[in-house]
């Protein structure tokens, strides 16, 4: 069960983050007490009724969107233990009737999973959250820079942590599993801790290891696949090696060494993973499966 404080519920109200049963029924869901189907119709009410109420313009919709998206962003970053059962949620709202938006105005124009530009349809393309989750995600990179070694041994803002681990969670598997977006800021944040900053190695080496110990094969197969970067199987040697090489590195504090190896094993484990299933897809490719002809 996913436990999180009345106290911070009842913030979340009083900030008009969350209405007062947007935040029972989020507390009701987490604690097992209703099921991710009613979840999802209580928790979008508000929408529908704006994208019912609309005569055109989306200004009130799209606000509606943006409060229901944030709370449950919010529940990302606070609640890591929630992780799951958000990706349920999201996959369930996303399942939701199609609404038809013919001679409205566009809620949002993406790039899909395919890398077409469209328009965003609700309710499958969970309009506005994916751009939201963007917005919050630099945010907390760029607020990285303001955390310091002993807010950290304090447990202070582990944010950070929190979001790169949602979104390992959810680019490994399930509902939401290979999404470009993730897949692309797992590749950044493993990119920022082969060289990190000073000021910013007891941030960035422990969020790459978030990612690789959560989705290890699957950054590695998307980082050569997918990345919109600059990418190469040389180049992912280069990085473990410079993570081994930071494990070994006397200046660097005992938890980071840590880490560091962590992260080295598991690309080391990601590109053997992988390469048997190349090798396997090659044998079927072939007409071969135990090494007898099909």
């Amino acid at each position: 069960m996913t436990t999180i404080s009345d106290t911070w519920l009842d913030q979340e109200v009083q900030e008009e983050i969350a209405t007062v049963k947007q935040s029972a029924t989020m507390k009701a869901y987490l604690n097992g007490d209703i099921q991710v189907d009613e979840t999802a119709r209580l928790m979008t009410e508000d929408v529908l009724q704006a994208a019912q109420e609309e005569e055109g313009e989306a200004e009130e919709l799209e606000e509606k969107l943006c409060e229901l998206w944030g709370f449950i962003i919010d529940f990302i970053l606070e609640c890591p233990s929630s992780h799951t059962k958000i990706i349920d949620l999201l996959h369930t709202i996303s399942q939701f009737p199609h609404i038809d938006r013919v001679g409205k105005d566009s809620l949002e124009t993406f790039e899909d999973e395919n890398g077409v530009v469209r328009e965003s349809q609700l309710w499958e393309d969970l309009p506005r959250f994916w751009s939201s989750l963007r917005d919050y995600s630099a945010s907390e990179a760029a607020w990285r820079w303001f955390w310091t070694k002993s807010s950290l041994e304090r447990g202070e803002n582990p944010s950070w942590f929190n979001m790169n681990a949602f979104a390992a969670t959810a680019f490994k598997s399930g509902p939401l599993a290979g999404r470009r977006l993730f897949g692309n800021w797992g590749c950044y944040v493993l990119k920022e801790a082969v060289n990190p900053r000073r000021e910013l190695v007891g941030i960035d080496v422990p969020a790459a290891a978030i990612w690789m110990q959560s989705a290890g094969a699957e950054l590695h197969h998307f980082y050569l696949t997918g990345y919109k970067g600059e990418s190469s199987p040389e180049t992912w040697v280069e990085w473990r090696k410079a993570f081994r090489n930071m494990s070994n590195d006397d200046t660097m504090d005992a938890t980071i060494r840590e880490k560091a190896a962590d992260i080295a094993a598991a690309m080391e484990r990601a590109s053997a993973t992988n390469e048997r299933g190349a090798y396997r897809d090659l044998q079927i490719t072939l007409g071969y499966v135990g090494g007898q002809e099909r």
